[in-house]
């Protein structure tokens, strides 16, 4: 077998104005870019909203002219942000959002550092750095995190702190700043401390433990939303494959295969229970019907049956028309994959007698099926080519469960059982022989495409006039498993009832 590529692994982080090419699903990756752009436009009806609040407030605190200084800051702000919500539909919309990024954190900064113009204190513009100001940097990295994108967390707190950098150096290239303290001399701080408390003075300490932790916060964040991202698509990926899997197998073992990946690439032959069964004398039953009803009646048939199948631990294999096909031991070998396949045939002669029961009540014509099962080695595993793989049972096995249930017609009986299931039964019921007893010895009989003939078993009509599973399903795990309550489609479109 050639090796296969190794799987391209996805990067922690990427290009905020990248596309989220390393999503291996075109669908996912659609999802992912639509959640990006619902957050900018929840990050941008945040920020509306925190904004008209601040303007508020700074119009019943600040006096006028001053507070138009504000609120002229404020437009630009709301501006910024306008931008890139308008444009999130385009097909460059991350590189708008990366520019208008980068402005938002340059105007917020300039915002800090430069006085209001219209309010004059004859401060040293050295002691802005002094104001705590820095803090409303977390709060706009805060809102990054809303934008569901590491790689934008990231980039904004890289935007934050290089023009925080920027604008301290500004300050600290005016003449006068002083930048360092004098060392002190034989213990006396008066030197140092009368240069610390001097309004001229930039604390380039400071400024570095700032953006130090400018850049530990974004890093957390970014972290915190590729978790989560990482999070989401584990599990859309695990309810795929469950979906998936839910159609083929019942629901615990989708459930257990999809917690083990669903890995099935390897073929490997195993014994399995092969079972078919269809509808006898469906040509001219759905001869003259709509093809509405057609189908109706099919997605009736299949609905039915299916759930027969995972009722007994059973492996839905394929749909060929009105045909079924389902197999028990697909996974590994079980205790009772034998004895399960006839009671899951036994059981699908229930359910048609009780859909009989309502078709009869509304006058339609009555349902009759064949099942034919056998058990013996197959080659289980994903066949097909690279660009369409089907999991599916191939062997001799499957060929004679699908004669066998074909040779009920001949010999006008529902259920024909080989000697190999009925003898694989009886080893694993063990003592529980007479819930078999309702099946007798019928014989040898040729099958299409093999040499000798199969003895088989057929099934005796039932006293009571009904036809009753009378095995206790197990899976192959040993636990009883109970199928849900499944809703099943009716025949008869809903105007004729």
């Amino acid at each position: 077998m050639p090796d296969r590529p190794p799987p391209r692994r996805r990067p922690l982080f990427r290009l905020p104005g990248a596309r989220a090419r390393w999503i291996a699903d075109p669908h996912l990756a659609q999802a992912v870019t639509r959640a990006e752009r619902a957050g900018v436009a929840f990050s941008f009806q945040v920020r509306a909203a925190v904004l008209l609040l601040v303007a508020v407030w700074l119009a019943i605190t600040v006096p006028m002219p001053r507070v138009f200084y504000w609120h002229g800051m404020i437009l630009l702000f709301l501006l910024s942000g306008l931008i890139p919500y308008r444009l999130r539909h385009r097909s460059h919309w991350r590189r708008w959002l990366v520019g208008f990024t980068l402005l938002d954190a340059a105007l917020l900064t300039t915002i800090l550092i430069l006085p209001n113009p219209f309010y004059e204190t004859g401060w040293p513009i050295q002691t802005q750095l002094r104001f705590h100001n820095q803090l409303y940097l977390f709060v706009f990295l805060a809102g990054a995190l809303l934008s569901y994108s590491p790689g934008m967390v990231l980039w904004t707190g890289l935007c934050i702190a290089a023009s925080w950098s920027v604008g301290t150096w500004l300050i600290a290239r005016l003449p006068g700043s002083i930048l360092a303290l004098p060392p002190t001399v034989d213990g006396k701080v008066e030197g140092s401390l009368s240069a610390f408390l001097d309004p001229r003075f930039v604390d380039l300490n400071r400024w570095a433990n700032e953006v130090v932790l400018l850049l530990i916060v974004a890093l957390v964040g970014a972290v915190a939303v590729w978790r989560a991202r990482r999070l989401l698509h584990r599990q859309i990926d695990s309810e795929r494959a469950r979906s998936h899997l839910s159609r083929y197998f019942s629901p615990d073992v989708a459930d257990r295969l999809a917690r083990e990946g669903g890995r099935l690439e390897t073929a490997e032959e195993r014994p399995v229970a092969v079972l078919f069964v269809d509808i006898v004398g469906f040509t001219g039953l759905s001869e003259g019907r709509p093809a509405e009803q057609v189908v109706t009646l099919l997605r009736s048939f299949r609905t039915r049956m299916a759930r027969c199948v995972f009722a007994h631990g059973g492996t839905l294999d394929k749909y060929v028309g009105d045909e079924v096909m389902a197999t028990f031991g697909t996974l590994g070998s079980g205790r009772r994959d034998a004895a399960n396949a006839i009671a899951c045939g036994l059981a699908m002669l229930g359910e048609v007698e009780r859909w009989n029961a309502k078709r009869r009540q509304r006058g339609t014509a009555e349902i009759a099926v064949g099942v034919g099962i056998h058990y013996g080695p197959c080659v289980v595993g994903n066949v097909g080519s690279a660009s369409q793989l089907e999991f599916t049972c191939i062997g001799d096995a499957v060929n004679c469960a699908q004669r066998l249930e074909r040779l009920t017609r001949e010999l006008g009986t529902p259920i024909i059982v080989s000697e190999d299931a009925m003898a694989a039964a009886r080893r694993e019921l063990e003592g529980e022989e007479e819930s078999l007893a309702r099946f007798a010895v019928g014989g040898t009989h040729p099958l299409r495409g093999r040499l000798e003939e199969v003895p088989i078993w057929h099934l005796e009509p039932d006293p009571a006039g009904q036809t009753k599973p009378s095995i206790t399903p197990l899976t192959s795990e040993g636990s009883t498993y109970r199928a849900p309550s499944t809703p099943v489609a009716s025949d008869t479109p809903v105007a004729s009832r």
